[in-house]
């Protein structure tokens, strides 16, 4: 199965280095040559090693958690072969199929116009393919194959309709991969085109643009991120920030069903949570030089919602921002986007969950006979599916702590161990400090990179994923079939 999952990866290797020769590099194009003829040579390999069992469950989870290192490894070679070392190429490239979008890249890598004698351009597009395809790839597991082994999508906050059917938009799985593939296209060459014509972006930045954003990924070809561009673009960047934000699924059907939007609880509180967040961000940044109205509403609603989906991009460096304006972006860091959505984090669900359950629990404290069914929706859920939602942010914020206390005696600065931390974890992207949104991961210690490597990939696998397979019964349970 892996085989199968790493030979049409290796093709896709092919688009950079047709990029790269467009633009006259063949030196970048032959590495991504290479690299797709070793990924597929392999991958034949693997998927001729024998018949495709029936998985089980576990191991089902085994295939999708191990699909993420093993393209983030050959993904990571382009990197090696334009001068990274291999922490900081392994580190970029889980960064984006995680679309996480935390990033090694520094400004000497970034030169304006002559950008490219460092980076080329094929590396740069395979940078923003790699969050594209990430987006993407992450949408499908939850809603077409996470479902179905009942530990992510939507389908586990209601467990009284378990499977895939729930999230369907058509009888089979393939054909709503189809349909999600199709809208996530459209949407990114809608935004492309916008972006190019409305924003002033050269072609090339605003594919590279437009695939980032619908990814919830944030990376960008420019080292100030959307800061080095209009505030026109900025405007149309928000909009596809909050697409990227809410279920995909949702949408789906909201080009039939208008109402479903407004009918939908978990999109009316995310909708909610990034307009309140990003005018109150407006309110406290307002008055400080170069923030007039306008500015100030664009920059809190776009920080806001670049928190909150998890996209990771900055309009301007937040690092300057007051401590007021970090204390609320450092609160919507815990947030999440919608289930179903390009965006990592917990999730706005989950919160919605959570609030309920403590509403109960404390009016069960007041009349200990009281009885009160939690909803979301106007559906009941089992406490079997609020155990599991529990369980899930008692692990998030256990790793959370044991990474950001690690991290924060490797480097001896907390700023960068907490806000690297729940950057990395909730695939957000930058954090505080050192890490802010116009700085580097590339300067720390081999170790917290390594642990920020871990937490990306945890976090974009909604955490239980990777901790059930490292169960000792787990571990003894998966083995190689004939």
């Amino acid at each position: 199965m892996l085989g199968q999952i790493l030979r049409p990866f290796a093709v896709l290797l092919l688009v950079p280095a047709a990029v790269d020769l467009y633009y006259g590099r063949p030196d970048g194009a032959a590495g991504f040559a290479i690299t797709a003829v070793a990924a597929y040579v392999l991958g034949r390999a693997l998927a001729r090693s024998g018949r495709a069992p029936t998985l089980a469950r576990v191991e089902a989870m085994a295939v999708v958690a191990a699909s993420w290192l093993l393209v983030s490894t050959f993904g990571a070679v382009p990197y090696m072969q334009q001068g990274f070392s291999w922490i900081d190429a392994l580190f970029e490239t889980m960064s984006g199929f995680t679309t996480t979008g935390s990033t090694i890249f520094s400004s000497e890598h970034f030169n304006g116009a002559d950008r490219q004698s460092v980076l080329s351009h094929g590396l740069l597009f395979w940078r923003a393919m790699t969050q594209w395809l990430g987006g993407m790839g992450i949408i499908v597991l939850f809603v077409a194959v996470l479902p179905a082994l009942a530990v992510a999508g939507r389908q586990m906050f209601f467990s009284e309709a378990p499977g895939p059917e729930e999230e369907s938009l058509t009888p089979r799985i393939r054909q709503t991969a189809a349909a999600l593939w199709r809208l996530y296209i459209a949407l990114t060459a809608v935004q492309a085109l916008l972006l190019s014509t409305v924003g002033g972006m050269s072609v090339f930045d605003a594919v590279c643009h437009a695939f980032t954003t619908l990814a919830a990924g944030g990376f960008s070809p420019h080292g100030r991120s959307l800061d080095g561009y209009s505030a026109a673009s900025q405007w149309i960047v928000i909009v596809f920030m909050f697409i990227a934000g809410a279920s995909f699924t949702l949408q789906y059907r909201a080009l039939k069903r208008p109402r479903a939007l407004r009918r939908d609880t978990e999109f009316r509180v995310y909708a909610a949570v990034t307009i309140f967040a990003g005018l109150c961000l407006a309110v406290v940044i307002a008055g400080s030089p170069g923030h007039g109205f306008e500015a100030s509403v664009r920059h809190g609603l776009f920080q806001s919602l670049s928190i909150v989906t998890t996209t990771g991009y900055a309009s301007e460096d937040f690092n300057f921002w007051s401590a007021s304006a970090l204390a609320i972006l450092a609160a919507l860091m815990f947030a999440g986007g919608c289930a179903g959505s390009a965006g990592g984090g917990p999730k706005i669900i989950r919160h919605i969950v959570m609030a309920k359950f403590l509403s109960r629990e404390v009016l069960r404290s007041v009349h200990p006979r009281a009885f009160k069914v939690v909803r979301v929706g106007g559906r009941p859920l089992q406490n079997d599916t609020i155990r599991q939602i529990v369980s899930f942010f008692v692990a998030y914020l256990v790793i959370f702590a044991i990474v950001a206390v690690a991290v924060s005696v490797i480097e001896g600065d907390m700023a960068v161990g907490f806000s690297g931390s729940i950057a990395t974890l909730g695939n957000i992207g930058p954090g505080f400090g050192a890490l802010g949104p116009m700085e580097s991961f590339g300067d720390l210690h081999t170790a917290s990179k390594l642990l920020f490597f871990l937490n990306m990939w945890i976090g974009r696998l909604e955490v239980m994923t990777v901790l059930v397979l490292l169960h000792p019964e787990v571990v003894r349970t998966i083995s190689w079939r004939d």
